[in-house]
């Protein structure tokens, strides 16, 4: 029974340290966020968005910017987003969130979306269509 009951206290403790090294995971990932100037300078810009947090959704949302359908343009090309229409923001760097915001609120601080990253990509949420932006 002692053998027993220590194999549970090594499960309880295996399983507080896995919780302790996710909430270390998650701490490090909002200091980094914290830390990159050019993605907190384009979020205040943007003013209105929301950062996804579901992995599921923000999954699938990269699976369809990284899709072979997607329409690439250069940064210099013009590329109008729909006013009304909400995009979720997606840029090529792992680390950095998905966002979404509606388009018009995009393009007016486009400077400042696309300096976050060499490649963005803007998924239409009504649509799905892709839209992506190289520099």
């Amino acid at each position: 029974m002692c053998y027993r009951f220590m194999r549970l206290m090594d499960k309880d403790q295996k399983q507080k340290l896995d919780g302790l090294k996710q909430k270390a995971k998650i701490k490090a990932q909002k200091q980094r966020l914290e830390n990159n100037a050019l993605l907190q300078e384009c979020l205040a810009a943007l003013g209105d968005y929301k950062l996804l947090e579901d992995e599921k959704e923000i999954g699938s949302i990269i699976a369809k910017a990284s899709s072979p359908d997607v329409e690439m343009y250069s940064h210099d090309d013009q590329v109008i987003l729909e006013d009304v229409l909400k995009y979720y923001i997606v840029w090529d760097e792992a680390s950095l969130p998905v966002i979404i915001t509606y388009g018009k609120i995009i393009m007016e601080n486009w400077d400042d979306v696309m300096a976050v990253s060499f490649e963005t990509y803007f998924v239409s949420v009504s649509s799905g269509k892709v839209i992506g932006i190289r520099h």
